[in-house]
């Protein structure tokens, strides 16, 4: 079982020279005003005889190694060599790990024991995935690529995202990579819109400032989508209740007709072509959701993620800004709800794992349940 640590970035690779050091060296030679980084290096060593991890050729070093993993400091070398680079962009630290396959439970052990607890770190590696969770994974792989080697095939489905690599770049600039509050964020190049003009009927109360760790809850939300997005909305008819926010508030054009005409209100102002939208009443998000939901929205219109019993959860999606002509019609031909807008649009369902943590809260028993399970608010 793989152990959460915030402090680490993890970057893997799908194949050979993708720019892996490049992407590390840039993030560190950018970040080094404000925060030093520790980079590693892992090597795993497969037995005699077995395919090298390494490239077609190899480079000797799994024939030459002795004992189960080496851990040593880096400090000099060619210049052209992945660690001196590393050194050279300003990392506080440059480690090599060189591992045997079958030992590498151990040597990330005797890694984490000199790394100290909260200093940030840009590690490069597919197979140490298994071991640990880090607050961001990437793989990269060539522009156009198809081929995947064996360490990255069991555990590319693990990576937050896959970067493609035109031989200077990425599909994704690292300037969205920053490091704050003691974890990596990737900032999406996209609009998270937070539907705030529901009744709270059943809860009897305005359930946007129900205190969620210190703070009204729809604040909460804010600021745990705030370091993932390019914008956020607030859809809500009272904006005088939200400006403390200081976000735009988009009133919908026309009151009364349910979440529909919020999305279409929405989507209309949003400057995004992908936009994240939920209810107000979700009170911790996993970053690693909000990832998977913008890559996966590749090819189609809304994406819908399905609960682990199935249900599709429509106020949890991603959204094109090109929905809101369909919405539009959709409620001038006199519907309301937003599976009528699902029959005219294409729309992806996903089952994502791991979506036990989503709830959202509708009563004032689920709200004290939330508070009692210990629910902070906090970035998973």
């Amino acid at each position: 079982m793989s152990v959460k640590h915030n402090n680490i970035m993890m970057i893997g690779s799908a194949e050979r020279n993708v720019g892996k050091t490049l992407l590390a060296c840039e993030l560190i030679r950018r970040l080094k005003p404000q925060t030093s980084i520790i980079a590693v290096k892992v090597t795993t060593i497969r037995e005699k005889n077995a395919p090298c991890p390494h490239g077609d050729e190899g480079c000797g070093l799994c024939g030459a190694f002795k004992g189960n993993f080496t851990l040593t400091q880096e400090h000099d070398g060619p210049p052209d060599k992945d660690t001196r680079r590393l050194i050279d962009a300003g990392s506080l630290k440059v480690f090599w790990l060189r591992v045997r396959e079958a030992h590498l439970a151990s040597g990330v052990e005797a890694l984490l024991n000199i790394v100290p607890a909260g200093q940030a770190t840009i590690l490069e590696s597919n197979s140490a995935r298994q071991m640990l969770e880090p607050s961001l994974f990437l793989v990269l792989r060539q522009d156009g690529g198809s081929r995947i080697k064996e360490s990255c095939r069991q555990v590319i489905d693990q990576a937050d995202r896959i970067l493609s690599f035109n031989g200077t770049g990425w599909d994704l600039s690292p300037d969205r990579i920053s490091y704050s509050a003691g974890r990596w964020w990737m900032r999406q190049d996209a609009t998270a819109i937070i539907l705030a003009g529901g009744r709270s009927l059943r809860m009897g109360q305005d359930k946007n400032f129900l205190p969620v760790a210190g703070r009204p809850m729809i604040q909460n939300i804010v600021e745990q989508l705030s370091p993932w997005f390019n914008d956020i909305l607030i859809g809500a008819n009272d904006p005088e209740k939200f400006q403390f926010l200081q976000r735009r508030i988009i009133p919908d054009r026309q009151p009364g007709m349910g979440p529909l005409m919020g999305i279409l209100s929405c989507l209309s102002e949003s400057r995004s072509e992908l936009n994240f939208i939920t209810a107000c009443d979700v009170p911790v998000f996993d970053p690693h959701f909000l990832m998977k939901m913008i890559q996966a929205a590749h090819g189609s219109d809304i994406t819908v993620p399905l609960s682990p019993d199935g249900r599709p959860e429509p106020l949890l999606a991603v959204y094109r800004k090109s929905v809101a002509a369909a919405a539009e019609q959709v409620l001038q031909n006199g519907g309301r709800r937003i599976s009528d807008l699902f029959k005219v649009v294409k729309v992806k369902f996903v089952d994502v794992s791991g979506l036990d943590w989503y709830r959202n809260i509708n009563t004032m028993d689920e709200y004290r349940s939330a508070i009692a399970g210990q629910l902070t608010g906090e970035h998973r």
